[in-house]
Formats: structure tokens, C-alpha cells, sequence
């Protein structure tokens, strides 16, 4: 969509018309802002799938199913883990915010993932502005930074909302606040803390490697703290991590070594020290 050759007239005798005018006219400036941009797609969300993944139909009439880049939320329609704990709260939320609005889409390096789903961040008109949906849900506490280069353009935009969220103990980060556990009480309870947010004190005493994975050990129990080799830039190095106490918040998985951690950015780390 290309701008109308009025637009500059417009912002030339801007401060010349009435104050009622002046406001009709900025509300008409900021719409041109958010929808006028040549390198997004705009449309409507007609279905929200769960918390990061929604169905657009775009303005040529085609259906997309996006799924949003950054983040990721609790599962909703897992095939194996079922639904996660916030998973619910998380899709009610991502409904809220965009279903039946119209919404930009905006692309980063990669288009697509393995499914065929458009990767994008998706931008929708609030109250005081732009909201960028990817981030406001990490705000609210419902959903983590999930970074996978080369899309990275937003990625301090949304590390910054995770803080916010663990200072505010919102969602998850509320969740976790009273569940302490040891890595072998998280290997015993396994099958209660399945999906569930929680803090964990570890200690690592070996670090194994298994493809893009690196699996950090306590001396006893079943539970490993898992490092992605993508998100090893921006987190404590390895030998860090493994040299003291280290407590961090997180969602338990069943892995194959038993339970499961991932440390995907180091806002989940709530001390590590000796």
C-alpha cells in the first residue's frame, strides 16, 4: 500500500487546523503508521491456536498460519506432554489481544519454519499505540524468550519484558516463586512436575554433549539443566555454570535422560556463586 501524494500536505498544515481537527488528524497519522509499511503484511486473526500460534487471513485472502517469532509459550495440544501448566492462561491471553483485529506481520531473516508456518512478529493497534504481541505476552508472564538466529531483530525488546515480568512475578515467574526443588526431588516427582514452572537449586558435577544439546549433571538423580549450542552467546559460558550453586527458574520436561531443564536466557538465573 502505497502513501497517497496528499500525505505530506497533510503534516504541512498540521499545527494550521482546529484542535479538534489536529486530533482526528494524528489519529489518522498513527493509523497510516502502523498499517503504511512496506516491509510487513497486514491481515485479520481469525483463529488463535495456543499462545504463540495463530491463523491470518491476509489482506489478498490467504490463510496463514503464523507462528509468533521469539517467544514460546506453554503447550496447549501437545501430542505427548498434553497441556503445560499456564498453557490455558497463555492462549486466553494471546486471544485477547489479537483475535478479530487486524495485525501486521512483520518478518525477520528466515520466513518460514519446518511446518511451513510464516515466522513473523505480529503488531496490533492498543490504547496507547503499537503493541508488539510477541512481547507483550512475555510481559505478562506467559511466555519465555526462545531466541533462534539469524531472527533476532527483537530480541532485547524481549529480554527486557522478561525482566519486567520477573520483577513483577507475574505468570510463570508467580508460579515458581513457591516451588523449591532439588534436581532429585524434581527426578521424584517427575510425574506431578511434568510441565510446571519451577525454581531449582543445582549443582553440576559433569557436562556431556549430545548433538546441539549440552546436558549439565548433579553426582546423584536423574535431572539435567539444558544448554542449546544457539543460545550459548548470550548465556554464562559452560564451566560458569557448572563451577558453584546454581539456582535458576524454568519448566520441567521429560527428556531422554530423565527430567529436564532448559536454560534458554539468563534472566532465568536467580543466583550462581559457589
Amino acid at each position: 500500500m502505497r502513501r497517497s501524494s496528499a500525505f505530506p500536505r497533510i503534516l504541512k498544515n498540521y499545527f494550521r487546523v482546529k484542535p479538534l481537527s489536529a486530533l482526528l488528524l494524528a489519529l489518522l497519522v498513527a493509523t497510516v503508521h502502523f498499517f503504511d509499511r512496506g516491509d510487513a503484511s497486514l491481515g485479520r486473526v481469525t483463529q488463535v491456536i495456543d499462545g504463540d500460534t495463530i491463523v491470518v487471513t491476509t489482506e489478498d485472502g490467504k490463510s496463514e498460519k503464523v507462528r509468533y517469532l521469539l517467544i514460546d509459550t506453554p503447550e496447549l495440544h501437545h501430542p505427548t506432554r498434553g497441556e503445560e501448566e499456564l498453557g490455558r492462561i497463555a492462549a486466553l491471553e494471546n486471544k485477547n489481544l489479537v483475535l478479530g483485529k487486524k495485525v501486521r506481520l512483520e518478518e525477520d531473516v528466515e520466513r518460514r519454519d519446518r511446518y511451513n508456518r510464516l515466522l513473523a512478529y505480529v503488531w496490533t493497534e492498543g490504547s496507547g499505540g503499537e503493541v508488539l504481541v510477541n512481547e507483550e505476552l512475555v510481559r505478562r508472564g506467559v511466555a519465555m524468550p526462545f531466541t533462534l538466529p539469524p531472527n533476532v531483530r527483537y530480541v532485547n525488546r524481549i529480554r527486557d519484558a522478561f525482566r519486567e515480568a520477573r520483577e513483577q512475578r507475574r505468570g510463570l515467574w508467580n508460579a515458581a516463586a513457591g516451588r523449591h526443588f532439588t534436581g532429585e526431588q524434581v527426578w521424584a516427582e517427575l510425574p506431578t512436575l511434568a510441565g510446571c514452572f519451577i525454581t531449582l537449586e543445582f549443582r553440576a558435577a559433569r557436562m556431556e554433549k549430545k548433538g546441539t544439546r549440552h546436558l549439565l549433571f548433579e553426582k546423584k538423580g536423574h535431572t539435567a539443566i539444558v544448554v542449546y549450542e544457539s543460545d550459548r552467546p548470550h548465556l554464562p559460558s559452560l564451566d560458569a555454570l557448572a563451577s558453584g550453586k546454581l539456582v535458576l527458574v524454568g519448566k520441567v520436561q521429560t527428556g531422554r535422560e530423565g527430567a529436564e531443564i532448559i536454560l534458554r536466557d539468563p534472566t532465568q538465573i536467580v543466583t550462581l556463586g559457589p
